[in-house]
């Protein structure tokens, strides 16, 4: 019917709009296309809607008996920086809070060990399982650091819940949690520690960081921003200068990020046996080690420091079979769209993807040709203007 459709496009404009406004969203049956998305975000410098956000879910936390949080599944510290901030003016509110983290919390282990130190943290942190069990209909859930409903930490928990908040930095994927009643998405943000220390600026009452909620907080930002070099706008300062404030321990967070002599070996060998094809580099992390995610990730940032490369892309296993694959791009190539061309997705310069059924040497072969591609468009691009 004529409403469906408009509903449809309404639908499709938003997910554009989402995504950095500079792009046409095709619907076309059941799956979504984009075209376009070659223009940076531009940092927004009013706080107007912060506020208005905030202000919104001080409403919706005071019409709820109890409150969930959770991130994403494999949290990092942006996640958990976001759940820290909304947790703690859940607190300040007086309302039944609980945190559930997924399984994989390896990552974020030495922060949440901290936490646990305080009585609130070791009683409300919950098992994904656990939180199915406590959540109702009436529950408010707040998800943070992601909006996809596939990559909840507590998938069930939240299909439960009817009732939802997302607070995002990501730009927005065709697939999003279902009837959110307010979503914070703001893909200019450096990340959601950012957004939800604004939040918590204005919560409305006065909400009481801890020393390590902070540090946590504060972590989630240099996480996301690569130690404030990326995507670091003005706000992504204030921030930083208002936990700071609050006590966050910058010896602790440098703590946090401190690696190991074998991870620093392993990044420097994916860096040395890259290939390169223009300004494109690939290199395959070798086989059988835990947290590869992190190094390839790690890896592929180590590439683009170079002034030779535009976009780096680093092959690893994925534990379940199949090939991840980690890309980075200084902004000229978009890498968000040539990950899209393969199944993943992420931002402009940050991106990832998950292939099944090719061998490697297939992989490589198949980003080497769509990045080209959009190396080339790019530079055609550049000569025009």
């Amino acid at each position: 019917s004529v409403k469906d459709v408009s509903g449809r496009a309404r639908a499709a404009l938003d997910i554009a709009l989402g995504r950095g406004g500079d792009q046409v969203c095709i619907m076309d049956g059941e799956s979504t296309r984009f075209f376009g998305g070659n223009t940076a975000g531009v940092e927004k410098n009013t706080r107007v809607r912060a506020r208005v956000v905030s202000q919104a879910i001080h409403e919706l936390m005071i019409d709820s008996d109890k409150i969930l949080i959770m991130g994403h599944q494999r949290e990092d510290y942006d996640a958990l920086g976001g759940i820290i901030g909304v947790a703690a003016i859940a607190r300040a509110l007086g309302k039944d809070v609980r945190i559930a983290l997924s399984k994989e919390t390896s990552a974020i282990d030495k922060m949440v060990n901290v936490l646990n130190e305080s009585e609130f943290w070791q009683e409300n942190i919950i098992t994904a399982e656990a939180a199915r069990v406590w959540v109702d209909a009436n529950t408010l859930t707040v998800v943070c650091d992601t909006h996809r409903q596939e990559m909840v930490a507590a998938q069930e928990a939240l299909e439960i819940s009817e009732r939802r908040i997302v607070i995002d930095h990501h730009r927005r994927a065709a697939d999003f949690v279902e009837n959110p009643l307010l979503t914070y998405l703001e893909p200019t943000a450096s990340s959601t520690s950012e957004l939800v220390t604004e939040l918590v600026q204005y919560a409305g009452v006065p909400v009481k960081l801890s020393k390590a909620e902070a540090t946590g907080i504060y972590a989630g930002i240099v996480l996301d921003t690569k130690n404030f070099i990326q995507q670091t706008g003005a706000r992504t300062f204030e921030a930083a200068a208002f936990l700071r404030r609050a006590g966050a321990d910058i010896d602790r967070v440098k703590q946090l990020f401190i690696e190991t002599f074998d991870s620093i070996q392993l990044r420097a060998k994916m860096v040395f046996e890259a290939s390169r094809t223009e300004g494109i580099a690939i290199s395959v992390a070798p086989e059988g080690l835990k947290d590869m995610m992190a190094l390839a990730a790690q890896s592929a940032d180590m590439l683009i420091s170079n002034e030779d490369i535009e976009a780096a892309f680093v092959l690893y296993s994925l534990n379940e079979g199949g090939i991840g694959v980690s890309a980075r791009s200084k902004g000229k190539v978009n890498v968000q769209v040539v990950m899209e061309a393969l199944g993943g997705g992420g931002h402009r310069t940050v991106a990832g993807a998950q292939l099944q059924g090719m061998t490697v040497e297939e992989a490589k072969q198949a980003i080497l040709e769509h990045a080209l591609e959009a190396l080339h468009s790019a530079e055609q691009e550049e000569e025009q203007q």
